[in-house]
């Protein structure tokens, strides 16, 4: 299945391609991105690319429980960024996680990204509930699920355990029923 997901007249959501390796390496050598970001290899290499290719979105799309990455686009079909779909285990609810190239934050972007991502992941599988667990501390995430209408539900504590040390977690959720899209 080939996606194009519209999100505003200069960004879209679509399949990974091998054109995006060099980009995602470059934008994935931030520390400041890595620092947000669970289960990105540090620092990220070609290995970790040809991985993510090797998980095919038309398999996971009919799989249950694989994550499904998805790639963001700017205007010249470039790649800017990454949503994820995952944990679709249960037959009613996933997590949703994002990175965005530093270049491209404070643009409302990742907000935008997020709602067209949410509203496609509950309409395509059916499900009630999409989850986020942000990094406590992580501000911009916060303003991102928030203006998308996820809920703070709570903080679990020693969550994430990334670099040496223990993260606490906020968790967010979006009911099906409480879209505000």
């Amino acid at each position: 299945m080939r996606i194009r997901l519209p999100v505003t007249p200069h960004i879209s959501i679509t399949e990974f391609m091998p054109k995006d390796e060099a980009r995602m390496i470059l934008y994935l050598a931030d520390r400041e991105i890595n620092d947000r970001t669970i289960g990105i290899p540090f620092p990220y290499g070609t290995e970790d690319f040809d991985q993510l290719m090797s998980v095919s979105i038309e398999t996971a799309m009919e799989h249950r429980g694989w994550s499904i990455h998805f790639a963001i686009r700017d205007e010249n079909d470039s790649l800017i960024g990454e949503v994820v779909v995952f944990n679709l285990v249960e037959c009613h609810k996933a997590e949703v996680g994002y990175w965005l190239g530093k270049p491209f934050w404070g643009q409302g972007i990742m907000t935008a990204v997020v709602g067209v991502i949410c509203k496609f992941a509950i309409d395509k599988w059916n499900l009630v509930r999409v989850a986020a667990a942000i990094f406590d501390g992580n501000v911009a995430s916060q303003r991102v699920l928030e203006k998308c209408g996820f809920e703070f539900e709570g903080t679990m504590k020693r969550h994430f355990f990334k670099d040496g040390r223990y993260i606490d977690s906020r968790i967010y959720a979006l009911l099906d029923d409480e879209l505000p899209f």
